[in-house]
């Protein structure tokens, strides 16, 4: 992460996404959506714990080649028109990408691969488009177009093997870029991801993705039996989803965008985690609604949406807080994590965790909007 007290930052011009970055984000939704339902998938009333790991292991290639591509961008903001045909390239391997997302995830694992090396390739020759042009940048470009290059290879060679080695390599590759990455925080930091637009293109991503979780929502309504309980189930999901975008943009808003932000780090890991979170918290909705989760399935469903987003929420939350304020700040997360934890493991029924995870994160909200409004 990087320090939130730099008082001047060295990329501060309010600079906002493009109307190719909105279509490009909207591509990747596309992909991210499928992912999330791979969560739609019960068993006997449960989601499998390798449907979960499935989850996971998709959404992080997705998550990494939107990432290096949205880095990029805010780094070297260029929109001549090779960039943009590039751009349109990575959009089409972003929907090869998504038609190879699937359960049987061996039998589509080379479309998959290949769709995701790709995007990252022309990642790569765009870094060395602005080693060509920018000899200034270079310092940075070629950094970056060489780990990148590495991380390629690495994956790439995955295509040799079959078993847990194939996807050992795939992800080592990934994990190769995330360590150099971190490597170079003083390189990148020479030029710092733009202030403004980079917490604008996360915070277009995540509201498209919270609009999946109201899409969940409407799809429930399908074929179910009206019912006080599912009004009140219905009722529940929307208020949880609106509570999740209120809590999310007053930090971004008021605490993020505009600040100095370096390499970026911060704000990139953790929105790993927030959206795996929000794919999670869209089938949450749905089974609140839909019955086709035991009690048990649902517990283990929302302990995972619901954490894997506020855990890093309130990362961010407590970075971006001032020094002053974060050690209440700390306890307020702490208390309320364990109410959220005391209510899923011991609540017996669906209706009571639906119903108490939405009051206890609308408790939250009204503090942190408080805090915020107040500091």
């Amino acid at each position: 992460m990087t320090d939130q007290h730099s008082s001047q930052p060295k990329n501060n011009n309010k600079r906002t996404a493009s109307w190719l970055e909105l279509f490009f984000d909207l591509i990747f939704v596309v992909a991210i959506a499928k992912a999330s339902h791979v969560l739609l998938n019960t068993h006997n009333g449960y989601i499998d714990n390798l449907l979960y790991l499935k989850y996971v292991l998709i959404m992080i290639p997705i998550w990494w080649a939107w990432t290096g591509a949205t880095l990029y961008s805010s780094r070297f903001d260029c929109d001549d028109t090779l960039q943009r045909l590039m751009t349109f390239t990575q959009m089409f391997c972003v929907i090869l990408l998504a038609a190879n997302i699937n359960l049987d995830f061996d039998s589509y694992y080379r479309g998959f691969l290949f769709s995701y090396l790709a995007i990252r390739l022309l990642t790569v020759l765009m870094y060395l488009r602005v080693s060509y042009s920018q000899a200034e940048k270079r310092f940075v470009s070629n950094y970056l177009a060489l780990i990148f290059s590495a991380g390629i290879l690495i994956s790439l060679i995955s295509i040799c093997f079959d078993g847990l080695l194939r996807y050992f390599l795939l992800y080592f590759g990934i994990v190769f870029d995330i360590v150099m990455t971190l490597l170079a925080k003083k390189r990148l930091n020479s030029i710092p991801v733009n202030s403004h637009h980079l917490p604008e293109r996360y915070g277009l991503l995540t509201i498209i993705l919270l609009g999946e979780a109201v899409l969940s929502l409407t799809n429930s309504f399908k074929n179910i039996s009206w019912s006080l309980t599912s009004i009140a189930m219905a009722c529940s999901g929307f208020i949880l989803t609106c509570s999740i975008w209120w809590l999310y943009f007053d930090n971004l808003d008021q605490r993020i965008a505009g600040k100095h932000l370096g390499h970026g780090q911060g704000i990139i890991f953790s929105h790993l985690f927030i959206y795996l979170g929000l794919g999670g918290i869209a089938a949450m909705v749905y089974f609140s609604v839909i019955p086709g989760l035991n009690l048990l399935g649902f517990k283990g469903l929302s302990a995972f949406a619901i954490f894997s987003f506020l855990l890093a929420q309130q990362t961010l939350q407590i970075f971006y807080h001032s020094e002053n304020t974060k050690r209440h700040l700390i306890v307020v997360i702490f208390l309320s994590n364990l109410l959220l934890a005391v209510l899923i493991t011991f609540a017996n029924s669906i209706p009571f965790v639906m119903l108490g995870t939405t009051i206890l994160v609308l408790i939250y909200l009204v503090f942190s909007h408080y805090r915020l409004q107040n500091i």
